[in-house]
């Protein structure tokens, strides 16, 4: 398949190829008729051609999606549960026996009492001799 789409392509390039180079030796010959007119000397042009064939490569990916289904079950189970307790009823009666013991023992206690502060005062006084100032002369 591939080899025959090449060859069709090879031989659509060399048909256009060709129905080019008519129309450029069509065209050169014009040109040398307008430079007769002229007087100017007619340039030669030759045109020669190669041709070489270029594969294009185009890497094409293609998926196929295919769904597999698998089904899990998942179960919500919804248990109502019953619970029975039974009920003891106790009837406690405290019966309170008043007997009284005299323990003999003695007690040494200490206390510590804080009384308010007294205040002592003294006195007494300092002589303190400073120099003599000036107020009107700027001497000391």
């Amino acid at each position: 398949m591939m080899r025959s789409v090449k060859g069709l392509c090879g031989a659509a390039g060399l048909l256009a190829a060709m129905s080019l180079g008519f129309a450029v030796s069509a065209q050169a010959q014009a040109e040398r008729s307008n430079c007769a007119e002229c007087n100017r000397p007619a340039s030669k042009v030759n045109t020669s051609y190669k041709y070489k064939t270029v594969q294009r490569v185009k890497n094409v990916t293609q998926y196929k999606d295919v769904n597999r289904t698998s089904y899990q079950k998942h179960v919500n189970r919804i248990v109502n549960v019953t619970r029975i307790q039974p009920v003891t009823r106790v009837n406690v009666v405290t019966r309170v026996h008043n007997r009284m013991v005299v323990l003999h023992q003695t007690q040494h206690v200490a206390q510590t009492a804080t009384l308010p502060t007294r205040t002592v005062t003294t006195g007494k006084t300092v002589q303190i001799n400073h120099p003599t100032e000036h107020r009107n002369c700027n001497c000391n």
